[in-house]
């Protein structure tokens, strides 16, 4: 039986986090997409996004459109990542939310959901998009339990003309209730 989340803390990244932010959200990356994605892309994404100096880079907010990296930890341990930010006035984006393969499935993606819809509610979003890769079954499903709708498909982020990556972007409603 899965460990409970009861005791496991959603705060804001620090500059100490980044090399479990950089692991995880990497290892988390490589594992989701292995079976989806081409190995080129995969490798263009990781050293992209997920490198030590890009995320150190980004670990602090950046407002409006970065919040800045948010952490579930668990005993002093960071198990997860999540970021977004606003694309306009009423109109937030999740960016990113990645777990240690073990930490799955106890609740902490929603706990980590739930900040960043939070952040953008306080922004003033009332909508919140997030793109997930066609085809993985598993991130659409998650997100459409968490209140999103499929809305349009579009080329994903990096894909080459060559590749034909593309990311179904799903929206849901920020407000109270909406969210689950």
């Amino acid at each position: 039986m899965p460990r409970s989340s009861l005791t496991a803390v959603v705060r804001p990244a620090a500059a100490t986090d980044v090399a479990a932010i950089a692991r995880i959200c990497s290892t988390a990356y490589r594992d989701a997409y292995r079976e989806l994605l081409p190995e080129g892309y995969i490798n263009r994404s990781v050293a992209e996004f997920y490198s030590e100096q890009r995320i150190a880079r980004d670990i602090a907010p950046s407002l409006p459109d970065w919040f800045g990296y948010q952490v579930v930890e668990e005993d002093g341990r960071v198990l997860g990542a999540a970021g977004g930010g606003m694309t306009d006035p009423a109109t937030g984006e999740l960016s990113l939310i990645y777990l240690e393969s073990a930490a799955q499935g106890r609740g902490l993606g929603t706990l980590l959901l739930d900040r960043v819809t939070e952040q953008i509610r306080a922004a003033g979003g009332a909508e919140m998009w997030v793109s997930v890769f066609l085809g993985d079954s598993g991130g659409i499903g998650f997100y459409r339990a968490r209140g999103f709708q499929p809305m349009e498909t579009v080329r994903a982020t990096l894909s080459r003309e060559d590749d034909h990556i593309r990311s179904l972007r799903m929206r849901r409603l920020t407000t109270a209730g909406a969210t689950r």
